[in-house]
């Protein structure tokens, strides 16, 4: 019998017994839409932190801290062996041809802002000028810190255009302007607005900012210094430091150069810490790492239903065995040879499975494009895992299809003849 035959052979049967086959296929739907679905969400995700990944600096954001020796004599780090604002200065001279910026943070706290006699909360942030490198900010009216309000520890601060609509009705309105913020450590303080930014979430992170209800941006910034003074700490002092490095830097030779540097200088006597570094590119690869083990852990799942779901389809060959029994007595006793009955069978599997591979490509690609919009981020599923769904299709038909059809080609014509 021809291959076409058998071919139409099998869409007959399927075409007799809709819903049987159709509950057959399900298995294998559920299982390939789920191995398109988690390719698909992992590309979002990896497109995701790649727009945040290239909104901070992409590939020229390195970062430096303190951290304790292998050997160190202590198991504690004191404050003389924080990284200080003189050591920031002299690098940035030293190395200033291959520096961009120099990102500078003293930490954050959570406060309390009152606006019409409702109260918000807001995260406030101690920065520098070059902070705004890293973030995923962009001033839209004013200006953002500067060099001058961290040397003059000045009382202004930086605001988002939702923070400005909503106190002053425009982000103009704002500049200028003083806010009240109370802080959850028991410090108050008032601001002066000079800028006003955008905060762009992309992706991902949007996605969880929207599905926790935040309607504005609660983040403001204010000089390093300022908010040292106003927490009562040191405030030419950091565990760690930001740089972004000008284009066509080596990244990982520049942050070798600089560490050695300052191990070689300002850490030299020291007996417990140094200087340890780490890129933008490192973090990136350690991200998709995680991801890559994610995405196998969870298509490892996936493979099971598809497991099941190629149980499936041998039990059902085999009901069609004993159902189609003396239609295959009447062919063996006609010449049919044991492998044209052999192949009759693996090919209405290997049907049967494509067929619900095909529908499980389209469900993914729908899950896939679902998670996309949830996320804000659009990502097609991998040519990869589109071949791999349908080569594994295939493969299911075939092996699990093999004994059903083998156990039809074996059968005894007489036997089958006289089978009722």
């Amino acid at each position: 019998m021809a291959l076409w035959e058998n071919i139409l052979m099998a869409l007959s049967g399927l075409k007799a017994n809709k819903m049987r086959a159709f509950l057959t296929m399900l298995g294998i739907i559920i299982g390939i839409g789920s191995v398109i679905a988690i390719s698909t969400l992992g590309s979002i995700m990896e497109k995701s932190v790649t727009d945040i990944f290239n909104s901070q600096g992409g590939s020229n954001l390195v970062g430096f801290s303190i951290t304790l020796k292998e050997d160190a004599a202590r198991d504690y780090i004191y404050d003389d062996d924080f990284i200080t604002a003189d050591m920031i200065r002299d690098i940035s001279e030293k190395f200033a041809e291959d520096i961009d910026a120099v990102s500078l943070s003293a930490g954050s706290a959570d406060g309390k802002m009152n606006i019409r006699r409702k109260e918000y909360d807001v995260a406030v942030y101690g920065v520098n000028h070059g902070y705004i490198k890293q973030s995923m900010t962009g001033v839209i009216a004013g200006r953002y810190i500067s060099e001058k309000d961290c040397e003059q520890i000045r009382n202004v601060c930086v605001i988002s255009d939702k923070q400005a609509q909503k106190l002053f009705g425009s982000e103009r309105n704002a500049i200028g302007k003083t806010i009240s913020v109370n802080l959850t450590f028991g410090y108050s303080m008032d601001l002066t607005v000079v800028g006003i930014y955008e905060y762009q979430l992309t992706g991902i992170m949007s996605s969880m900012v929207n599905m926790m209800g935040e309607d504005w941006n609660n983040e403001i910034y204010m000089p390093y210094t300022t908010f040292n003074r106003t927490m009562g700490t040191n405030e030419d002092t950091f565990y760690y430091f930001n740089l972004n490095t000008n284009s066509g830097v080596d990244a990982k030779a520049f942050c070798e150069k600089v560490s050695n540097y300052l191990n070689n200088t300002y850490y030299r006597d020291n007996d417990s810490v140094e200087i340890y570094y780490q890129t933008a590119e490192s973090q990136m690869e350690m991200i998709n790492e995680v991801l890559g083990i994610l995405q196998l852990a969870i298509s490892v799942i996936a493979g099971i239903s598809l497991l099941v779901g190629g149980i499936g389809v041998m039990n059902i060959m085999l009901v069609s065995v004993t159902e189609r029994t003396r239609e295959i007595g009447v062919r063996k006793a006609m010449g049919a040879p044991n492998s044209a009955i052999r192949m009759q069978f693996i090919i209405e599997s290997v049907i049967i499975c494509l067929i619900g591979g095909a529908v499980g490509i389209l469900f993914g690609i729908a899950l896939g494009n679902i998670a996309g919009v949830i996320v804000g981020t659009m990502a097609p599923p991998t040519i990869g895992s589109i071949v791999l769904a349908v080569g594994f299709s295939m493969a299911i038909g075939i092996f699990f299809g093999y004994y059903p059809a083998n156990r039809a080609a074996k059968l005894d014509p007489i036997e089958a003849l006289r089978y009722e």
